[in-house]
C-alpha cells in the first residue's frame, strides 16, 4: 500500500518561506554592496564629482557661443581669463571666433596663402597667452604664410572637419591643412557617456546640441544629441557604483568603436583634401596617438609626432591647469615647422 503523501504546508509558512528568503538575499547584497564600498575606497577609488570650475571671465562672462546649426565656438573679441588659483591669461579671438595667430595687420597688406590648423584646446592654447600657442609660433617661423588657429575647447575630429567645411566657404582653399589628433578625441567623435561626463555638466550653452558620428555596415553615419549626461544613481554617493559606471562607459566606448570612427572620419577628410589638391598633415597631440599616427602612416597620408609627455614637470601649467604650457607650445611649433617646411617643398606628394 502506498506511503500517504505529506501534507502540503499552510499557506502562511510558505509565505513566511519566502519573506525569510528574500530577507536573507537582501542582506546578502547589502553586506556585498558594504564590502565593496570599503574595497572601492581602500583601493584609492572615490565617488563622482563634477564641480564647476571657478572660471571668470571679462569682459561679459562668457567665452563660448552655440552655433545654429549646432554645436558651438568661441566669442570673438579680447578676454581676460581668470582661474581659481588667482592665475591670468590674455585670449585675443578675430571676428569668427579663431584665435589669433600674429598682431594686427595693416589693412593694405599683401594676402598670403594659408596654413589651417584645426584642433582643440591643447591647439587653440587654453592658459596661455596669444603668443605662446603653437600655431602663434608657427606663425613667426613662417612669416611667408597667414597661419590660421582653429583650435576650439571642446572640439573632436568631428567638430574640426564641420569648421573646415565654413572656412572653406569663407576663405576658399588653404595651401595646407593640419589635424591635430589626440586619443582623446575619440570620445568626442562619437558623444559616449565617458565623454558626455567631462563635458555635459560644465556645460553652461542652454539647449546645446552636440554633433557625434558612428559607424553602420562601415560607413560613416551622422547625428546629433542633446549635451547632457545621465548619471546613475548614488554614483556621487559610492565608490562602488561610480567605479561601475566606469566600467559600462568603458565598454559602450568600445562597442561603438570610437577609434575606427575617428579612423574614417580622418581617412574621409583626408580624401577630400586630395581631391581639391589640398595637403593634408595629421598631428599627433597627445603621447598616446601613436596607434592612430601608425594607421595613417600605413594608409600613406603625412604623419608628424609633435606630442610631448604631459607627465613631465614644466608641460603644462599646473597646479594652476593641465593644459600644455608654454615650454610645450615651443616643442609643437618646432616639430610641426620642420615637418611644414618639409610638406611645402612637395606639396603635389601622392
Amino acid at each position: 500500500m502506498a506511503a500517504a503523501a505529506s501534507p502540503a504546508p499552510p499557506p502562511a509558512a510558505l509565505r513566511k518561506r519566502r519573506v525569510f528568503a528574500v530577507a536573507a538575499l537582501l542582506l546578502a547584497l547589502l553586506a556585498a554592496a558594504v564590502i565593496g564600498e570599503i574595497v572601492a575606497r581602500a583601493r584609492g577609488l572615490k565617488p563622482f564629482a563634477a564641480q564647476p570650475p571657478d572660471i571668470k571671465v571679462e569682459p561679459g562672462g562668457k567665452f563660448f557661443r552655440p552655433l545654429p546649426d549646432g554645436g558651438f565656438s568661441h566669442f570673438p573679441g579680447e578676454f581676460k581669463v581668470t582661474l581659481s588659483t588667482g592665475y591670468e591669461f590674455r585670449v585675443t579671438h578675430d571676428t569668427n571666433g579663431l584665435r589669433v595667430t600674429h598682431p594686427p595687420r595693416a589693412a593694405d597688406a599683401p594676402a598670403r596663402p594659408e596654413l589651417w590648423i584645426l584642433g582643440c584646446s591643447l591647439t587653440h592654447g587654453w592658459s596661455l597667452n596669444d603668443e605662446d600657442t603653437y600655431p602663434w609660433r608657427v606663425q613667426s617661423a613662417l612669416p611667408e604664410f597667414e597661419v590660421v588657429n582653429g583650435g576650439v575647447s571642446g572640439y573632436g575630429t568631428l567638430h574640426q572637419r564641420l569648421l573646415y567645411e565654413e572656412l572653406r566657404k569663407q576663405r576658399g582653399k588653404p595651401a595646407a591643412v593640419v589635424v591635430a589628433y589626440g586619443r582623446f578625441h575619440d570620445y568626442r567623435n562619437t558623444y559616449v557617456r565617458i565623454w558626455q561626463k567631462g563635458f555635459a555638466p560644465y556645460n553652461r550653452l542652454p539647449d546645446l546640441v552636440y554633433p557625434y558620428a558612428r559607424l553602420a555596415g562601415g560607413a560613416l553615419t551622422y547625428h546629433a544629441a542633446p549635451a547632457t549626461y545621465a548619471e546613475w544613481p548614488l554614483q556621487r554617493q559610492s565608490a562602488l557604483i561610480h567605479w561601475l559606471e566606469q566600467q559600462a562607459n568603458r565598454r559602450e566606448e568600445d562597442r561603438v568603436r570610437s577609434h575606427e570612427v575617428s579612423a574614417a572620419l580622418i581617412a574621409n577628410w583626408a580624401n577630400a583634401c586630395a581631391k581639391d589638391g589640398i595637403p593634408f598633415v595629421l598631428a599627433g597631440i597627445s603621447s598616446d596617438a601613436g596607434p592612430m599616427l601608425e594607421w595613417a602612416r600605413a594608409a600613406g597620408l603625412r604623419v608628424v609626432d609633435i606630442a610631448v609627455p604631459l607627465t613631465e614637470p614644466g608641460n603644462t601649467n599646473a597646479p594652476h591647469d593641465g593644459h600644455p604650457s608654454a615650454k610645450a607650445n615651443r616643442v609643437y611649433a618646432e616639430r610641426l615647422v620642420t615637418f611644414l617646411r618639409e610638406v611645402m617643398a612637395n606639396p603635389k606628394r601622392e
